[in-house]
């Protein structure tokens, strides 16, 4: 009888935990209160807490917390917006949310709008110097979602997404130290096919060439190619475009601070940055901006757009995106996101292709956190298609991934 009674209870119990287990999901727009327009990239998290995810191009966000977080907070913050805060236990009723951020209206100190010894190329010269002060340089852990995918011809192919951890060893260190370990992976039939067709190029391939923009060709897969772009993680590395972002400021850029902006009620300088006039060829465009926040010159956002000119329109060729938020006292990334064009000529076929690489991050563990082990660290040279990964099919039901504006994979 006692066999029979634990027997019941193991089943009790084992039902229990697949119940307690599943996540409550939060669906939801954001946008501008203003002009009611999406507020893309937005901070959808706990307050208080490294647990989160992000809105996408159009705002549009889904995040899955576990039931025994029904009594915290959410919260949702973007640069330049007031940060909207609910209990989660008052969204349970709500299949699909509607969240209007309201833009930060306080007005700046006087002091500066008036010194006029702050300029654009000074800001970011001193952004540049704190770097060590405002991102952490102990080891850290990033949880996050990536994915890549190509466009050809305007069509969406080539789609691939993991869960990866990173463990950082800190900003002092150089990011060939860090480990990293992929938890999911999963990608299209046609990945391979399209990788080696389009994004490979081997000795044999004599045909294959580009005809304009920028090839991916790289010495490492595309997740460690994404984060070697990232120029405050990497400022004395020689990056494409960007050059050695430890010397940004003295570059052949004009600096201007365009406009001023919040971000939790902080005063944050929007530095914009162009080719100066003498390097102002016809033929290209470059488009660029900081955002720094003004209390420790932290840099909060950074982009850079380059673009090449014919005659008849302007082709992007090469983007760079990325945003970091604050956790613990220190400045940690919140996501990467970096694309470039090339036309590339098979012999038989030519093909224009936009190359995207996204990483969002869904979590941070610092100062403690369980290490990576050599193990289960990748060899940054194998394209991620092809590692050997245990897939686990239940995995993404319970997984805070991004939204993808045009779903390619079920």
């Amino acid at each position: 009888m006692k066999r029979v009674l634990f027997s019941i209870f193991i089943i009790l119990f084992n039902v229990y935990l697949g119940v307690a287990q599943e996540s409550i999901t939060l669906r939801g727009e954001i946008i501008n209160s203003d002009n009611q327009t999406a507020v893309s990239f937005a901070h959808v998290g706990l307050c208080e807490k490294a647990i989160g995810t992000v809105s996408n191009e159009d705002g549009v966000f889904e995040f899955k917390v576990a039931p025994y977080l029904i009594n915290d907070s959410l919260c949702i913050s973007a640069i330049g917006f007031i940060t909207y805060k609910v209990l989660i236990s008052n969204l349970m009723n709500s299949d699909f949310m509607n969240i209007k951020l309201e833009p930060e209206t306080s007005v700046l100190q006087e002091v500066i709008i008036s010194d006029n010894k702050i300029t654009g190329r000074r800001v970011v010269e001193k952004a540049i110097s704190r770097i060590y002060k405002n991102y952490p340089l102990k080891p850290f852990i990033l949880e996050g979602y990536y994915r890549d995918y190509m466009k050809r011809n305007n069509n969406y192919e080539a789609f691939l997404e993991g869960a990866i951890t990173v463990q950082d060893m800190g900003y002092r260190k150089t990011d060939e130290r860090t480990r990293v370990r992929v938890n999911q992976l999963r990608f299209q039939e046609n990945y391979q096919e399209n990788y080696e067709k389009y994004l490979h190029k081997d000795e044999n391939d004599t045909l294959k060439e580009v005809m304009a923009g920028v090839s991916t060709e790289f010495f490492a897969n595309e997740f460690y190619n994404m984060r070697y772009h990232n120029p405050v993680r990497n400022q004395y590395e020689i990056l494409p475009f960007v050059g050695v972002f430890h010397n940004f400021h003295e570059s052949n850029y004009e600096f201007d601070i365009a406009y001023y902006t919040y971000v939790d009620k902080e005063e944050v300088y929007v530095v914009r940055f162009k080719p100066k006039s003498e390097y102002n060829y016809l033929h290209i465009n470059v488009k660029g901006e900081i955002f720094i926040r003004v209390r420790d010159h932290g840099i909060l956002k950074f982009h850079y757009s380059f673009y090449v000119r014919d005659l008849t329109k302007e082709r992007k060729v090469y983007e760079l995106n990325m945003e970091y938020r604050d956790y613990e006292d220190k400045l940690f990334l919140k996501y990467i996101s970096y694309v470039n064009f090339f036309k590339i000529y098979l012999g038989y076929e030519i093909g224009e292709i936009s190359k995207y690489r996204e990483f969002f991050v869904t979590d941070i563990h610092y100062p403690d956190f369980e290490a990576i082990s050599k193990e289960e660290s990748i060899d940054n040279t194998i394209p991620l298609h092809q590692l050997s990964i245990d897939e686990d099919p239940d995995f993404w039901n319970n997984y805070n991934l991004i939204l993808q504006r045009e779903p390619v994979i079920d």
